[in-house]
């Protein structure tokens, strides 16, 4: 007997969306904050993060429904999203820390 997985496979779908337009979200924000203190490696950074997540994103072939492998994503796409979230952390707190040296 075939398992029923209901709605579970696009409620998935849409928190990988949500977590893809918090990267880009948090990348522009990112960017502002370094535009308006002048690092333009900052601003730099945080352009091509945002890129890096939408580019997947948009250039991904729709699918009408669940692929025969019963998998919206692949894991590629998913490492790359979590790397992509690791990266913008790791811009934001070097950022961070570097002003707070910087004020001291």
């Amino acid at each position: 007997m075939p398992r029923d997985e209901g709605l579970q496979p696009e409620r998935t779908a849409l928190a990988w969306h949500r977590t893809v337009l918090g990267v880009i979200v948090g990348a522009l924000l990112l960017g502002a904050a370094g535009l308006r203190s002048g690092h333009w490696v900052i601003v730099w950074a945080a352009v091509v993060v945002a890129l890096l997540a939408l580019a997947p994103a948009v250039l991904r072939r729709p699918t009408g429904g669940l692929p025969s492998h019963g998998r919206l994503y692949s894991w590629s796409f998913l490492v790359r999203l979590v790397l992509l979230v690791l990266l913008l952390a790791g811009t934001g707190a070097a950022w961070a820390l570097y002003r707070a040296v910087e004020a001291l």
